[in-house]
């Protein structure tokens, strides 16, 4: 059985606060005079389910597009349930028990939950959302050689929320997991959805595929996953 692991772009979704969503103009329609529809698109990079290479932190990190296809392609993966509320974040030690899961996969689903609000209060899941803490994204980009990716179900790695300490801001948060401060990095796919995925899933495969857009530092994925 095969799943979307990601949400349906639209218009209406929610970003990081202030950030622009995707728009879509009709340019044509099928008509008397006109025999064919035709839609443009406006897509900014970092809205819905996206994913974050180096380079959207990193100056001389590798974008999107520079990132083998290993990073897009997965047969060990794994589903972790650390649940989480507003402005609380997946710390170091919620990641210690999982270590031999983690050294054993390429890529890792994080879902804390939050994704209830996505729907249920939007403005609560764009302005006060969990986040991968500082002392977390350098514990998965220093340990974890073969992990690839972790995909979270909250809309950002960095939360928007006034209430976070002052040491885990956004800028800290990327810059961790990214590998600002040593090269070593794991990538992020965020505002994931992972709520119809079974809580003892038996993950066959998962593709992330990304557009393939020259100049991109990151980009929106489309996430499919196979189930046994």
């Amino acid at each position: 059985m095969f799943m979307y692991l990601s949400h349906l772009l639209d218009p209406k979704d929610l970003a990081w606060p202030g950030e622009p969503t995707v728009e879509v103009t009709r340019c044509t329609d099928v008509t008397e005079d006109c025999p064919f529809s035709s839609l443009l698109t406006k897509l900014p990079n970092h809205c819905g389910t996206h994913m974050d290479a180096p380079r959207h932190f990193v100056k001389d990190g590798l974008s999107i597009n520079e990132l083998s296809l290993e990073y897009f392609c997965h047969q060990k993966v794994a589903l972790l349930e650390i649940p989480k509320g507003e402005a609380e974040g997946i710390t170091k030690e919620d990641l210690e028990p999982y270590a031999e899961i983690l050294s054993q996969v390429s890529f890792a689903f994080f879902r804390t939950g939050f994704e209830q609000y996505r729907e249920s209060n939007p403005l609560i899941y764009q302005n006060e959302g969990p986040y991968i803490a500082t002392s977390a994204g350098q514990y998965l980009s220093d340990n974890f050689t073969n992990l690839k990716g972790v995909g979270i179900d909250f809309i950002a790695l960095g939360s928007p929320s006034s209430r976070v300490p002052d040491a885990e801001n956004p800028k800290n948060c990327h810059r961790a997991i990214l590998g600002y401060y040593t090269g070593r990095f794991t990538t992020v796919i965020e505002d994931m959805h992972l709520a119809e995925l079974p809580q003892n899933a038996k993950i066959k495969q998962f593709f992330n595929a990304p557009w393939r857009i020259a100049g991109l530092d990151s980009s929106q994925v489309t996430c499919i996953v196979e189930l046994e």
